[in-house]
Parts: C-alpha cells; structure tokens; sequence
C-alpha cells in the first residue's frame, strides 16, 4: 500500500461497508499491505474492536452485490443509478395474504396486551428463538395496533435506520426482520425513528434473536425493555388453532376420535412443543379424516422427536456403508423418484472412496486370513457429542457475536471444571517436549482468522512463562520472522501475555527494542502490531517510543524493495497508533504526533496521513471542539495542515465528510463540526477549498456546516475570499 492510497477516500455510503475478503496467507508479500486496517486490530486484540466499525478500502468497491431475500425485498443493482448520498435501504410490502395467514388459529400469549401498549410509544423490540412464533405475533401486534387490512411494510435488517425514511404514506405498520449487528442502535437514531413513526402515524417491529448479550446492550444503551416472546402453552394453541381449521365441535369431535386406543392428546402436547410443532399436529388430525390406521403412530410421526432418534438410528447403520449413503441421499432428494435418489447415493458411496465403510480389511500376507481394522478416515467415526464427553467439556447454547463485518452465531465448547484448558496445556508442554514442538508447529500454519490468531497468540505466550531459560521466547521470535502475516499477529499478542511474567518482561521490551532497529522487515511490523496489543496498551508511553523509532527508520529506506517493506512497517505502524488511540490515549497520541510534527524527523506526510486516519475516531475531537478547549485550535490547525498534504487529504476530508453526515442526529458532533469549519473558512487553502467542493456536492439537507462551506465557495467565486499561495 503506497501513502497515496491509504489516503483515498472510504465509501460515504455508510459507515458499515464490509471489509474485502483478505487475501491469503501464502500470496507473496508484495500483496500483504492491501490487509484491511480494522481486521488488523482485531487480530491483535486492539481497542478498536469495541470502538465501533473502520473503514479502509484502498481501491476498495464495498457492498456493490445484489441481495434478495425476506419478505419479497429486493434492492437494486450496483450499476443501476442512484443519488449520491442515497442509503441501502431494503423494503418491501408484506403481502395481505402473509398477514391472514399469521391471524388464522392466533392464540393471544399472555404478555400480548402489554406488548401493544409498548408498541404505542414506539419501536417494539421483540426477541424470540427460532419456532417460538415470534413472526406471527409481530404481525398480530402490527394488525391489531394499524387496524385489520392496514398496509403493512417489511424492513431487512441490512436497513440503515439513520437514513431510513418512510416510502409508502399509506403505509401504517414496519416490521424490520433484525438490526444491523455490526452498527448499533444509538439513542439519536432511535429518537429519529420515533419521530418518522410519529409524524407517519405508524407502528414499528423489530425483531431480534433472543441473545442475552444483545437485549443487555439495549437496555443499558437504549434503555429500553426488549419483550421475550414466550408462545402460550401448547395446548392453548392447539385448542386456538384446531378451532379454527375445524369450526364444527362435532367434526372436532369425529377427527380427534382417532386417537383414542393408541394416543392421548395430553402425552402428545408436551411442554417443549413450539407453535409450529403444534400446528404440524393440528394438520396430521385433520389429513387422517378420523382414520385411526392413516393416522398410524402419530408420536412417532412427529418432528419433535425426529432429532432424538437420530444417533441412535446413525449408530445402528454404522456398519452398512449402502444404507449410509442412501439415508444421506433420501434426506437431501426427499420426495422425488427413488431410481434417483438410489442412482445418488451409488454416486456418494463411490465418491466416499471408503469414507462412509466404519471398517477396512485387514493387511497380511497372501494366504492368511486378513483381520479387519478399524477405518481412520470413517466420516461417521466419533460424535461431537462422544467428543465432548470424553474430555469432559460442553456446548453452549447459541449466541450472536458481531465481531467484525457481519454477525454470526456460535456455541463455544468450553470445559466443565475453570481452568481445565491452561491446565492441560501447561502439562503437555512441561512434561513432553515433542509433543510441544509438535503444537508449536502445528499452529504457526493456522488458517487467518481473528478468533484463532488472539487465542493461539495467548497460548504462546502463557508457554514462554511454562518453559522458562533463556530460549523462553525462541518460539515466539520464530513467528515474528516468519514470512507469514498470520504468525507475526500471533506473536504480537503472545509478547503481551508473555510480558505479563514479572521475570520475562524486561527480556521482552529488551527484544521489541532491538527489533525496531532491524534490517529485518518482518520483525519491525511484529513490533508494531505488539504496540497495538496487549504489550502496547498496558504501556503507551513505550508503545509510542517504539513506534516512533520505526518511523525514523522508514525513512531512511530509498531503494525500490525498500519502499515495499517500509509499506509493510506504515501499515503496522498504522494499526498500532489507531489502537492506541482507540483504548482511551487520545490526548498522548495526538500530543507525540504533534511533537514528531514539530520535530521534522519524520516524514511530515506519514504522520499527517496517520492523524487523518485518527479522524475516524471522532469522539475525542468532536469533544474539544464542540467545547473550544485549549487543544481545539491545534487540533484545526492539523486538520489544516493534513487538507494540503497530498497524501492524507483523502483520508481526512472522508472523515470530516462522515462528521457532517452524522452531525445530523448528534448536538454535540454538529456543534464540533460548525466550530470546525468556521476556523476553516477562515483562510481557505486549496485543501480547505477541495474540502468545501467536496461537500458542496456530496452534502444533502441538515449536514452539519453546509451552509458554512457553500458560503465559503459562494464568497470565493464572487472575489471575495481568495485562495491563499
């Protein structure tokens, strides 16, 4: 990555732009600087993880892809036009069929009427699990609330509800399908939906997975009281239900007859049973028609149980290869012809090549009897279930982590006894040095991933405490010289929890001080990431000294690969200060690059490209310049200064660009902004006059020192104002 393009600017559609999908591992390193700044933090474990999305896209087209799905929601393609400061905005009319559907055999849990009165006041957050019905009372509560036959809209949960503006005025109900998990729900932009609601006389919906960690994070950001959907007893909704599909009591009478002398409707309704489940019940009643043999084991049947049964027919059929592949091919073509469903499963069986047989035969000489033995390679071999036991850990239910670009769901296999993980480690590595060597060897080749870089990069650094001796960090410098990224982010966090040992502390700043001195490319960026971790936000003043050292060396490289690898370290170094600053430094952060500035050691452009990086964290400088504080006007002289460096215009006018936007629904933020570019306008420069253009034609209605800056411009093309030398 060259300075000038880190100092493009990210996309102003919104600030959630998904990161490209990174490049792996073993390109050549010519491509490693295109990694993307924020995914770099999170691989070190950085402060920004927490601080919200980052953009940096060099180059990068973000979010151009067509997506279909939801209530018949389609949005338009990439390449058809559309205004420049438009929203991605995913809506669509829930067809009336959809919503007669929901109201045909409702039955009313008990927190229903309390959750029409929520609805009244504003946007209802309902959360439910999968099967709990939480669609079809969201679209009762929007009915009973709008009125029966009212139009009704859908929202996807990609909507950015900062931008959202009803579409529809005949519209009077929304039901928006989740939020966006990796841009949360402020109080501004919630207060803007009530009052769009309000004006619109309309209800709202939305939906949630029921996630402890997300409903927490309402209630403690937007205090607010999510609404659990509980669905009534499955009784009450079979009663609720049947009567509706069978009006007659007599008839109700006629087809429940059936179950008498085989089952009871009581076994039959079990607790567990979600409406769905019951629902399934109601319609195999009713398609027996009274027939006690068509409706057969009924409780067999159903497909509550189905899950129950099936280890138990999986362990049965782990002999038969034939039967495996068929079962697997019948579950996949259910319904269709059985020549093709036995024409797929000969398929599977072959290209299986023996991976469903649970046993191969045996190896021995010619004439002998071979014995069997067990196949290695048997995908069916051992359960995560078996898996699980053995070690004595368990899986946790389902959760929704929103790390990174988008959301996803996990169960976390953890132990059962605290601390049985560190313990087991601690063991191996102590008492079996092969062993060890094989574990070192075995996750220096992990696959890039954040989860998985944070977790062996504590690993490593907890085993130079087990090992001990002068070769306690042997392993970990062996990563940071590796030529792969992966394993130089593992050893920036293995320095920070290697130096958590009072004894290997003083090794560990003896070394990263070393490293910033080096030739060797690979450690100066393993130095850099490690101020961004751990090791640098426990110690900032040291973090910033390293860091400033390995801007110095930067700029003593002239030759053609010097000028790759120095990308590589301003990457790093990038990372490393936007980490800082994002872990609560900001005034020390900025304080030393004013100081570098100052100084002239460094090359004046990287350090105002890495101020206008900084720029993305708005929340330190918008207080100081909303409030006028002593260092606002260093902090607008900066910014003057990055505008009419060639290299972080980009970066800067992008970010003070996003200010604008957002000070639309933050007081404080357009106060900082209107501040910001009075002291601009001031004496305008070609960068303040390219930042002026850039919002005068970018700007739409209510963006924060709009006016300002077309007055500007309006004032310099009249002769009245006049671009400085």
């Amino acid at each position: 990555m060259t300075q000038d393009e880190g100092a493009r600017p990210a996309e102003l559609s919104g600030p959630t732009s998904a990161a490209s999908e990174p490049p792996p591992d073993d390109e050549p390193l010519s491509t490693e600087a295109e990694h993307d700044v924020s995914e770099l933090i999170d691989a070190i474990g950085g402060a920004a993880r927490a601080g919200g999305s980052f953009v940096y896209a060099p180059h990068g087209n973000i979010n151009a892809g067509s997506v279909r799905g939801g209530q018949r929601v389609h949005n338009r393609s990439a390449k058809e036009e559309r205004r420049p400061r438009e929203g991605r905005v995913r809506e669509g009319p829930v067809p009336e069929a959809e919503v007669q559907d929901a109201a045909f055999g409702f039955a009313q849990p008990d927190w229903f009427d309390t959750a029409l009165e929520k609805l009244k006041r504003g946007p209802l957050f309902l959360a439910g699990r999968p099967g709990s019905g939480r669609r079809t009372v969201a679209l009762n509560l929007l009915r009973a609330s709008c009125g029966d036959g009212a139009p009704l809209r859908a929202l996807d949960s990609v909507t950015e509800l900062d931008r959202w503006q009803p579409t529809d005025a005949s519209a009077r109900g929304y039901l928006m399908d989740g939020l966006f998990p990796s841009r949360p729900l402020g109080p501004g932009v919630l207060g803007h939906v009530r009052s769009l609601l309000k004006k619109a006389k309309a209800r709202m919906v939305i939906m949630l997975p029921d996630d402890a960690a997300l409903l927490r994070r309402l209630e403690q950001d937007l205090h607010v009281s999510p609404t659990v959907c509980l669905p009534p007893p499955p009784a009450r909704v079979f009663g609720s239900y049947f009567e509706a599909v069978v009006p007659d009591q007599r008839e109700q009478e006629r087809l429940l007859s059936a179950l008498n002398g085989r089952h009871e409707l009581g076994d039959l309704l079990v607790p567990e049973l979600v409406p769905a489940e019951v629902v399934e019940l109601v319609t195999a009643i009713v398609t027996a028609d009274g027939d006690s043999n068509a409706l057969g084991d009924l409780g067999a049947r159903l497909s509550y149980r189905a899950e129950r049964e099936v280890p138990e027919l999986i362990d049965k059929l782990r002999g038969d290869p034939d039967v495996l592949a068929f079962l697997l091919a019948a579950c996949v073509y259910e319904g269709l012809d059985h020549r093709l469903v036995r024409e797929e499963a000969d398929r599977l069986l072959k290209l299986s090549e023996d991976r469903l047989a649970a046993v191969l035969p045996g190896v021995g000489s010619p004439g002998v009897e071979k014995a069997v033995r067990p196949n290695p390679d048997f995908v069916f071999r051992r359960s995560l279930t078996e898996l699980l036991h053995a070690v004595r850990a368990v899986r946790q239910e389902r959760e929704i982590r929103t790390e990174g670009a988008y959301a996803h769901s996990v169960q976390a296999v953890v132990f059962v006894r605290h601390r049985q993980a560190e313990a087991v480690l601690r063991h191996v590595w102590r008492e079996y040095g092969q062993l060890s060597e094989l574990l070192v060897e075995w996750l220096r080749e992990v696959h890039r991933s954040s989860e998985l870089t944070r977790s062996v990069g504590q690993f490593m650094g907890r085993a130079a405490s087990w090992g001990g001796g002068r070769r306690a960090l042997q392993h970990i410098q062996a990563l940071a010289e590796s030529e792969r990224m992966t394993s130089r982010l593992i050893a920036a966090n293995a320095l920070g929890i290697a130096a958590e040992d009072p004894v290997l502390v003083a090794e560990v700043r003896y070394r990263l001080q070393r490293w910033s001195l080096a030739a060797n490319t690979r450690l100066r960026t393993t130095v850099a990431y490690a101020c961004g971790a751990e090791f640098g936000l426990s110690r900032p003043d040291l973090a910033l000294q390293l860091l400033h050292a390995l801007l110095l060396g930067v700029r003593g490289g002239h030759g053609e690969e010097d000028h790759g690898d120095d990308d590589r370290v301003l990457l790093a170094v990038r990372v490393a200060i936007l980490s800082l600053f994002q872990a609560g430094n900001e005034a020390k952060v900025f304080g030393r690059l004013l100081e570098w500035l100052g100084a002239e050691q460094c090359d004046t452009e990287q350090v105002l490209s890495l101020f206008g990086q900084l720029l993305q964290s708005r929340q330190w400088f918008m207080r100081q310049l909303a409030d006028e504080t002593t260092e606002a006007g260093l902090i607008v002289e900066t910014i003057r200064r990055a505008l009419n460096a060639e290299s972080a215009f980009g970066a800067t006018c992008a970010a003070l660009l996003r200010w604008a936007d957002w000070g639309r629904w933050d007081e404080t933020l357009s106060r900082a902004v209107e501040n910001l570019f009075a002291a601009l306008a001031r004496s305008m420069r070609f960068g303040e006059f390219r930042l002026f253009v850039e919002m005068d034609e970018m700007g739409a209605d209510g963006w924060a020192g709009l006016d300002t800056a077309r007055t500007s411009l309006n004032r310099w093309r009249a002769g009245e104002q006049w671009e400085a030398a």
